[in-house]
């Protein structure tokens, strides 16, 4: 998409009343996101677009700092390469580059820190996220941040989130240590310029956190192709979006799993009108939403850089027709259709557990992906690395067939059985 077509796109999509639930503020800062006087390291090939009603205008591509190169012994970081790889892409114009203290062991941090030495940290927006899972006091709050900012070296975070909020952080941590309270301090002294939270769990929760705290101005969640009921979804995506929030969008691959499709599914997209790599649907299908801020991708390398920078460049709202809509249906519909899936949605009403069972993020983001790609490894590496006791919820073997979660899956699915089931099929 040029850049005619991009804001006649917005400009259209604004005039009909298509934008982030029809507000008038919210279409004029689309407008106003599409102005070069009031975006941050412009350049003219990069898409722009509004982070809600913040006032900010943030490039269509963010870079996620979690997947960095690492050198030949796994544990770190590149630091070079890295660094060359985040100046690259502020040269070609992304603005809004996203790490967390805990990421990479707090590698992360610090190579952001040394990236955006040398006079790019005034061209970008910069993120972290404060772990609520390792505080073991209210004060720990103010000591992340402090480690934040000096591994940023920087004074002012720009967006700053309370990472990971799920039922065990909102009822074990954020009401009793008080963090919102904690987090909209920080923006009232400057030390912050926006508060908000990235989220893992169901809408219910969802709506409950943003209701709570009139003064958030962002949130982060997982969106997909595959994960319109996942998680926060897409009514949660249309709830924030309509309550004036930018929406970060983290996942958009789903973890690398849309990279590479089984080869059913790239049939669908082999068959399609307009050709598109996995990568650039997953993308596009995001892109297209107008309530979708900033979609943020963890690159690993230069050439992930400079193809994402590519896709976002021809980015905009309103991007696909009818015929692109369907071929990203039929590919959604073909990845749940494969024999022995579990028709889990990811609508996380089975949790709380009692035994703490990450029963939605086992079936519909382990097990399910393994019944399509056959890649017994990475639904290893999945349990292992991107899930704990403490932050998504422990393993099926944890499951003590108690029955609670029954009554509570509107897909009738028995969940015992298929935790059981899960354990034996990947040899757990």
């Amino acid at each position: 998409m040029n850049r005619r077509a991009f804001l006649k796109g917005a400009t259209t999509l604004a005039a009909t009343g298509g934008l982030i639930g029809g507000g008038k503020a919210l279409s004029q800062a689309w407008a106003k996101a599409q102005e070069p006087k009031n975006i941050r390291n412009y350049h003219e090939e990069m898409r722009y677009r509004p982070h809600g009603l913040t006032g900010v205008s943030v490039s269509a591509l963010g870079f996620g700092m979690l997947r960095l190169p690492m050198l030949a012994d796994g544990k770190t970081v590149d630091e070079a390469l890295s660094i060359r790889m985040v100046r690259h892409a502020i040269d070609n114009g992304l603005n809004y580059v996203d790490t967390g203290y805990v990421y990479l062991g707090g590698q992360s941090e610090l190579v952001t820190g040394k990236a955006l030495a040398g006079g790019y940290r005034d061209r970008v927006y910069v993120t972290s996220k404060s772990p609520w899972w390792i505080m073991e006091r209210p004060e720990d709050f103010e000591r992340f941040f402090d480690e934040s900012r000096k591994r940023l070296q920087t004074d002012v975070i720009d967006f700053y989130h309370i990472h990971m909020i799920m039922h065990r952080a909102w009822k074990e941590k954020v009401l009793p240590f008080r963090l919102m309270e904690k987090i909209e301090t920080l923006k009232a002294q400057g030390k912050i310029r926006f508060s908000g939270f990235s989220f893992h769990d169901n809408v219910t929760l969802f709506k409950r956190v943003v209701d709570a705290n009139p003064d958030w101005n962002f949130c982060l969640i997982q969106q997909n192709y595959l994960d319109t009921e996942h998680e926060a979804g897409l009514l949660s995506l249309k709830y924030a979006a309509g309550r004036g929030m930018g929406v970060s969008v983290m996942e958009p691959l789903r973890n690398g799993f849309l990279v590479t499709p089984p080869r059913e599914v790239q049939a669908v997209f082999d068959a399609a009108p307009r050709k598109r790599s996995p990568v650039e649907w997953a993308f596009d299908y995001l892109w297209n939403m107008p309530e979708v801020s900033v979609v943020l991708s963890g690159m690993g390398s230069m050439r992930n850089v400079e193809d994402n920078l590519s896709y976002a460049k021809r980015s905009g709202p309103g991007m696909l027709d009818a015929e692109d809509v369907a071929v990203i249906g039929s590919a959604a519909r073909r990845y749940r259709s494969y024999e022995g899936v579990i028709p889990c949605t990811g609508c996380y009403n089975c949790i709380p557990c009692p035994r703490n069972v990450a029963i939605g993020y086992l079936f519909n983001m382990v097990f399910n992906q393994y019944k399509a790609d056959g890649d017994m490894a990475r639904a290893h590496r999945l349990i292992q690395y991107s899930m704990s006791p403490i932050q998504r919820g422990d393993k099926p073997q944890a499951c003590d067939g108690c029955g609670q979660c029954l009554p509570k899956c509107p897909q009738g699915i028995n969940i015992p059985e298929e935790l059981k089931r899960v354990q034996r099929e990947l040899k757990l």
